[in-house]
Order: structure tokens, then sequence, then C-alpha cells
């Protein structure tokens, strides 16, 4: 690994490197970006009281990043922020819930008002099309400066901001060289310079590293500068498949969160939470003997920006008109109870039959197999402290061939907070026909058939035709059945369909009811 002298950055107001130490005075107005709280794993936003609100299709793109790394800035010190909304999606829930249930204020936003009132005095100039823009964004938690697109400069000038650096000639590698001992090494960002707003707030309020190569040597190299367990927040490049930077990753013992597309984490950390209960009781049932017990559950719930976004409003998925017909289960991600407290409050909330497990591969996505064995300990002990705060007894894993590795299983299982893990065999999730292997006198479950647009096997006639053959009984582990219904092919209505097939003996429980009963009576 590499050299981890600096590893955490502990004077992000210092001008040191700069090389302009008289102009770089704006840094001291934000301070520091914050340290993770006591009970937290993330970096932190201040609680917002003043919500400046924009609906972002009325901002041009060069004003969206203006306003994100000025967002960024502001949630540093809490008090009066700014908001972008997307109407359509989950974001006018979270910001409806940020007013009703936690007291905060909101007004129609006018930009450069709230640039004037901030104390912001400076800027780093960019250029849309480049790399500058993930440079600008970078050092704008560097300096306390907002990242000022060239065709909004003589605007900015006018409101009175001063140029504090011109980086629209440098890129991720200058940026990595020259001012990674002031940067945090426990979470980078990584996104595409042709998105000009998203996750960029929280760039800039945690003062971290924003990058985007590819599947390049230099990617691998910020990875594994980065700290045991650290925490790759963003997408990469997965025209090649997602294993290929997810691959890296994990060698060198780092996470993803996928959350390119998310906008106001660094508002929406500044709620602290430091408890949530699911409001559906897990209550399993006395086993029938003669029932055979299936769950279903939705694929990529680790995914931030899809539980922002459109998750909670598309008919698909959370939004269905149907759902609270049938106990459903779906993944979650627990970086929520410090990314986005409110938002998980909120699905908490809304749940009628609805039961939470932990998306793949516990707190971030990560293949186990692949984790070096002490960042796999400090990963699962991290996990577990944050399901035990989001009231999640069960994760998902996603692995290759690793299945029967049972020492893998022990990190997480020797945890009193985890029951169970369920198993998703890379290609194809239901490879394993329900297989069930026990490590710390706990199950780990691989799915027994899965629901997916145009594979064999994963249409809903051959699911109900499975299901209703399957064993009848409880005190088997042959007596259970997860079935994993792929998120973007397939919808609730698919799965109610099977619902509606099933016979008499085929009882539908939540997948952490399924895991506590299996782990109850069933004999390994």
């Amino acid at each position: 690994m590499s050299d981890r002298r600096f590893s955490r950055r502990t004077a992000l107001g210092l001008t040191a490197g700069l090389g302009l130490a008289a102009t770089v005075s704006p840094s001291l107005a934000f301070g520091a970006a914050p340290a993770p709280a006591a009970l937290s794993a993330y970096p932190k936003g201040q609680r917002p009281r003043m919500l400046n609100v924009f609906d972002e299709s009325t901002l041009s793109l060069p004003e969206r990043t203006l306003a994100t790394t000025l967002q960024g800035l502001m949630a540093r010190r809490g008090g009066e922020s700014l908001y972008l909304n997307l109407p359509t999606l989950g974001y006018q829930h979270w910001l409806d819930g940020l007013v009703s249930q936690y007291g905060v204020r909101t007004r129609t936003g006018d930009l450069w008002k709230t640039v004037q009132r901030s104390g912001v005095t400076g800027y780093v100039l960019f250029r849309t099309g480049t790399p500058s823009v993930n440079v600008a964004t970078t050092l704008a938690g560097v300096t306390g400066a907002v990242a000022i697109e060239e065709s909004l400069e003589a605007l900015a000038i006018q409101h009175g901001l001063r140029k504090v650096l011109d980086v629209r000639d440098k890129d991720d590698r200058w940026v990595f060289e020259t001012y990674w001992p002031r940067l945090r090494h426990d979470v980078a960002v990584e996104q595409r310079a042709d998105i000009p707003e998203r996750l960029r707030d929280y760039v800039t309020m945690a003062g971290t590293f924003a990058f985007f190569d590819g599947n390049s040597e230099f990617r691998a190299e910020v990875v594994d500068a980065l700290d045991d367990d650290g925490t790759v927040i963003g997408w990469g490049d997965a025209s090649a498949g997602e294993d290929a930077f997810i691959g890296v990753n994990s060698a060198t013992g780092v996470k993803a969160l996928p959350a390119d597309h998310a906008r106001n984490l660094s508002v929406l950390s500044g709620i602290t939470e430091d408890r949530l209960s699911q409001h559906v009781p897990a209550q399993p049932p006395t086993p029938d003997p003669d029932a055979h017990y299936v769950s279903f559950l939705i694929t990529d719930g680790d995914n931030i920006q899809w539980a922002l976004g459109d998750f909670p409003t598309d008919p698909r998925w959370f939004g269905s008109p149907r759902r609270g017909e049938v106990d459903l289960g779906w993944g979650i991600s627990p970086s929520l109870i410090d990314l986005a407290p409110s938002v998980m409050r909120w699905f908490y909330d809304q749940s009628r039959k609805d039961r939470w497990v932990v998306g793949p591969s516990g707190g971030g996505y990560m293949y186990p197999s692949r984790y070096p064995a002490a960042a796999l300990d400090k990963h699962t002990a991290s996990l577990a402290r944050a399901m035990g705060r989001s009231d999640l007894s069960v994760a998902q894993i996603i692995d290759f061939d690793a299945f029967e590795n049972t020492r893998l299983w022990s990190s997480y299982l020797k945890r009193p907070e985890i029951d169970g893990l369920i198993y998703l065999e890379y290609s194809r999730y239901d490879g394993l026909k329900g297989k069930v292997v026990w490590s710390e006198g706990k199950p780990v479950i691989s799915a027994r058939t899965m629901l997916w647009e145009g594979l064999d096997g994963a249409d809903e006639a051959s699911v109900t035709a499975e299901l209703n053959a399957a064993t009848r009984n409880p005190f088997s582990t042959a007596g259970y059945s997860i079935v994993v219904w792929h998120a973007w092919s397939k919808s609730v209505d698919n799965v109610l369909s099977v619902v509606d097939g099933l016979a008499p003996h085929v009882k539908v429980v939540p997948p952490d009811t399924l895991v506590r009963m299996v782990g109850k009576h069933a004999r390994p």
C-alpha cells in the first residue's frame, strides 16, 4: 500500500503549495473541512437552517458548478445554504422532510445574492470540456473559493469576487501530485468532467479529491493511496464491466458508493440521527411444516444516486401504487445514516409491508474475497456499527466463486448486529440455486432463482413454477428460497405476477425474516 504518513489533511485553510499565499484568504471564512463525527463514518456538513432553493433546470451548466461548490462551502458552517431541487424526483420529498421534520426554512434562491451573503470572496477559474472542472472543484475545498467557469468570469468580477487560481490548463494528476498530502485519504470522489454539478458540493464540503481517468494506471494509483477501507464515492468507467474498477478497488481495500448523479449531499449530511428504526416489525412466524418460504429482494440497493433520485417516485419500484400488497425486500446503503439520514428516515416512515436489508457488499460495493484481510475486518466493524444504528440485520454480498469461503463470512457474522448474509454470485446471481453455508453459527444463503429480463429461467412463469415445486420443509435449508429481482428490467408488478401464481403452501416473508427463520429452524 502507499505511504500513509499524510493520511488525513489537517489544515485545509493553509496555502502551502498554491504559490499564491497572499490571495487565498477566502478559505479562512469557511475553516477546515469536517472530520467524521463520533458516530459517523463519513464527513458531514453542518445542520442547515435556511435553504435558498433552486429548480436545477433554471440554472445553466456553469451556474450549477458555481452553485454546488458554493453549497459545499456554506455547508461547512451550517445555517444558510442552498438546495438544488428536481421536483419530479425524490429531491422534493427530501426538501419537504427537511422542512417538516427538521424545521429548515426555505426561500426562492437568487444565485448571485446567495454568493454575496455567503462571505466567499474568491474564485478558481476552469474551462468546460476539460479536466479542470474536477481540479477547480477540489481546490474550491482547499481555498474556500467557488469554482467559476470562464464564461461566468466577468459576472464573478462584477459581483466582487477575485481570482485565486486559474486551473484551466491543469488536470487531475497535477492536483494529486501537488495537493495529495492536504486532501482527505479516507474518501475520494470519482466523477466525470462532463457532469457539472452532481457530487461537487460534497467534494468541496469534505475537502476531498475529485478525479476521473477511466481504468488507467493513474486511477489505480489514486485508489491505492486511499486509507484501508477508504471509499470512492461516485462511479467509474463501466464500459468494460463494473468489475474492471470495482476489482481494482477491492484489491487495494477500497469500497465504492455509486453516487455520480447524487445532489445535495453536503446539505443532507448536515442532519444527524444517532439511530433509526424500521417501522414494520420483523416477526418471524411459527414455521408451518408443510410450507415453503420465499422472499423477494430487489437488486442494486447500494446505489445512492438511485435512492435519492427516481427510486422513491417511479412506479416500477418504491413508487409503485401496488407496493404494500405483499411483503417485499429492499436494499439500502447503510451509509445513508450519515450521508442522508432524513432520506433513510423517510423510507422507513413510508414502508408498509416493506423490510430493508443492506445492499452489496456491506458498507459499499466491493468483492470481499479480493479485500485484504485487515481492510475487510475494518470494513465489517464499521458496517456493523452502521447496521446497528440503522436497524438493519442482513447484508447482501456480490462476489466471484467465494461462496464456500466461510473465513470471509466470519468477518461479517462474528458481529452481533449481523444475523446472516445473502450471497449473489456475480454471474449468474442464482448460480448456486439456494445453497446455504454456515459461519459463526449463522447462515449465508444464496439466491435460488431470479427475475431478470432475457435470461433463461428468469421469467415470471419459470420462477412461479420453480417455487411451487420447491421443498416443503422449513426445518431444512431447502425449505426456503430467495428470489432476486433485477431492478433495471423488472418491477413490483412483475413480482406480484409471480406472487399471484403461487400455490397456497408457498408463503412470502421479508428477507430478514427468512434469514432469521433459517438461522433458528433449519439444520446446517
